[in-house]
């Protein structure tokens, strides 16, 4: 196997370690995805900054995509006269069989300028499925965690997106798990128990739901009020408040594109800033969700679980037997080992009245010795036990005003 290597830079908007970090691993994410790359494949990766940057922060974002075996190395250039400000650049060396002609290189942003005959190459761009149409809320968390180039493929029910990826039409879906205000999407966690794809990821998108309707509209005149229902939920009282009927549909954008294609007198709709922009519709107020901490969970789907990470989270599903302390005994596996749960949650099981099925969120990798003797303690005390994945922990966003609610 021949080891080859692939060349990326990128433009950074500021010397500081957020803005560094997410830039690096932003050109890191459109390698690996544009070449298919896995984490154990590669031989060894250098990172250069300019004078203007900190060269010490370029590695920590491969390390927090989980590069933790890859040996890196950091430089920082010498200055030269007309060099282009603030970028990154990156060599990964890479096992490949591939031939010269295939490696795909990586340009983004403002290096595009350093090689424009291979700025096009990193445009082989990966295909996300997620429910919905163009403007989606899942569709913005597919260009949050993917970034802009990402190709979101829309589908019509969350079943359809884990068929897209079992049947290799995209590498990844976009699944709506729970909302900070709403709870739990139900159905998403009856998919992930049928379903055998792993969680790769984790992405929190702040939500702000926007009320739309057709250009003319007034507010007075609306009467009802239409999106899907834990939009709906989301923005209950405001609703009440306005004296304005909530009509459940299929979803917040699909919403907002039939109605801007079929006009109705009355009727307004409640979606996201780009959906007005995509279909036309006039904003008539703007963040009526019922509080600021609207934010929406996710994970990303693949067929494959992802490399581990600094900081990781792991979620599982498992049954009990119908005998008293039988719960308090399985989750006892995790406290005895100072594990921290970060959600439980019940719910029946589809094939068996009465009784139910456990989803369990803990902070810690499934090798992690502690939690890996936790698991089979569980396994050992439950009747049923069905691992999700293992996959990087997202960081909830801080809000515009920069105070993060808590409660």
């Amino acid at each position: 196997m021949t080891c080859r290597g692939i060349r990326g830079a990128t433009g950074v908007d500021a010397n500081d370690a957020d803005a560094i970090i997410t830039a690096t691993r932003e050109l890191l994410e459109h390698i690996v995805a544009a070449n298919d790359l896995l984490v154990e494949d590669m031989a060894g990766v250098i990172f250069t900054a300019t004078p203007d940057l900190d060269a010490a922060y370029p590695a920590r974002a491969a390390r927090e995509m989980g590069w933790v075996h890859v040996p890196l190395l950091c430089m920082q250039e010498m200055a030269v006269a007309s060099s282009l400000p603030r970028c990154v650049r990156v060599l990964v060396f890479w096992n490949t069989d591939l031939p010269p002609d295939q490696i795909r290189h990586v340009y983004l942003g403002r290096a595009r300028v350093l090689r424009p005959d291979l700025a096009e190459q990193g445009r082989r761009m990966t295909r996300v499925a997620f429910q919905g149409v163009a403007g989606a809320y899942s569709e913005q968390a597919v260009r949050q965690f993917f970034g802009p180039e990402v190709e979101s493929v829309p589908c019509r029910t969350l079943a359809d997106i884990f068929f897209a990826v079992e049947s290799h039409d995209v590498k990844y879906a976009m699944l709506p798990v729970e909302n900070a205000v709403a709870g739990s999407v139900n159905q998403s966690y009856e998919l992930l128990m049928e379903h055998d794809l792993r969680i790769h990821a984790e992405v929190i998108l702040r939500v702000r739901h926007m009320l739309l309707a057709c250009s003319g509209t007034q507010l007075s005149a609306l009467k009802r009020v239409r999106s899907h229902p834990q939009a709906l939920a989301q923005c209950q009282r405001y609703l009440v408040r306005h004296g304005l009927e909530p009509e459940p549909a299929f979803d917040t954008a699909g919403s907002a594109r039939d109605l801007a294609a079929n006009p109705e007198a009355g009727i307004g709709v409640i979606a996201s800033e780009l959906v007005a922009e995509l279909y036309g519709l006039e904003i008539l107020d703007r963040d009526i969700e019922d509080f600021p901490f609207n934010y929406t969970r996710f994970f990303v789907l693949a067929l494959e679980g992802p490399p581990r990470a600094q900081r990781n989270k792991t979620s599982l599903v498992f049954t009990t037997s119908h005998q008293p302390g039988a719960l308090y005994e399985c989750l006892g596996e995790f406290a005895r080992r100072r594990i921290n749960l970060a959600k439980i949650e019940s719910r029946p099981r589809l094939n068996r009245p009465w009784q139910y099925i456990f989803y369990l969120d803990f902070e810690g990798h499934c090798q992690d010795p502690e939690c890996e003797a936790a698991i089979m303690g569980l396994l050992r005390r439950s009747s049923f036990i069905k691992l999700l994945g293992s996959y990087p922990a997202a960081t909830t966003p801080v809000p515009d005003n920069g105070v993060m609610a808590l409660g």
